[in-house]
């Protein structure tokens, strides 16, 4: 992986994230008009190496909780508001990135050629590169490759302590998105629907099909609401 300063190759994402009033949805951070479209759960920060164990279902089960596609970790607590710092807000684990990374080649013509994301506000502060704003972000971006991706110590090569997972991943032919929005705790994979089933059906990922126009927000998830919240 290596910093590059051709940002213009970020240019073609920025007007596909863009759409009147669709802050909050998958579009809006992943890209509109692809097939389909996969939400991955952020596993628990448990600190087990065991990252496919640590699943929000396990929470949703003890706490008699319903899973679906839109599920806010918060929610599943309990919580009456977003209360932040619950969960791995704007993080995927890099084994989870590393078991994707097969799948993601596989979509691809050019597996050998992507480009990855950092925002500046973030992870991107200790890297030296001309940034991009893409859509409301600005982002150094370096370029990597899924199979890079699959193996660890690639961190290492940006300067960083760990293998750090970028907010947006993308291959030069454009076919498929990764996107990990810095305020949620799931990353948005939008590609083919090739793709995105052999992500869903893959047992590694708590994962769920959502469409471009799906709500992750707080309110998005309005099976999991507290109905009688008793006397204020």
């Amino acid at each position: 992986m290596q910093i590059t300063d051709d940002v213009e190759r970020a240019s073609w994402l920025g007007p596909l994230m863009y759409r009147l009033g669709g802050w909050a949805r998958v579009g809006s951070v992943a890209g509109y008009g692809f097939e389909a479209y996969a939400r991955i759960l952020h596993p628990r920060p448990t600190g087990a190496a065991t990252w496919e164990h640590s699943r929000w279902a396990d929470v949703a089960a003890t706490a008699g909780k319903v899973m679906h596609p839109l599920v806010q970790w918060e929610r599943l607590l309990g919580h009456d508001e977003p209360r932040g710092g619950t969960s791995d807000v704007g993080y995927l684990d890099p084994q989870v990135l590393a078991a994707l990374a097969p799948l993601l080649g596989r979509a691809t013509t050019t597996p050998g050629d992507a480009l990855a994301a950092y925002w500046v506000g973030g992870t991107g502060q200790v890297l030296t590169g001309r940034s991009t704003t893409i859509a409301r972000y600005d982002y150094v971006l370096a370029q990597t490759d899924t199979a890079e991706l699959a193996e660890p110590g690639w961190g290492l090569r940006l300067g960083f302590r760990i293998d750090d997972p970028p907010q947006l991943l993308w291959p030069e032919d454009h076919s498929w998105v990764l996107a990990t929005e810095i305020d949620w705790d799931s990353t948005i994979v939008a590609g083919s629907r090739t793709l995105i089933d052999a992500i869903l059906t893959d047992g590694r990922f708590e994962a769920y099909p959502v469409d471009e126009d799906s709500d992750l927000s707080w309110n998005g998830d309005t099976i999991n609401r507290r109905t009688n919240l008793g006397p204020t």
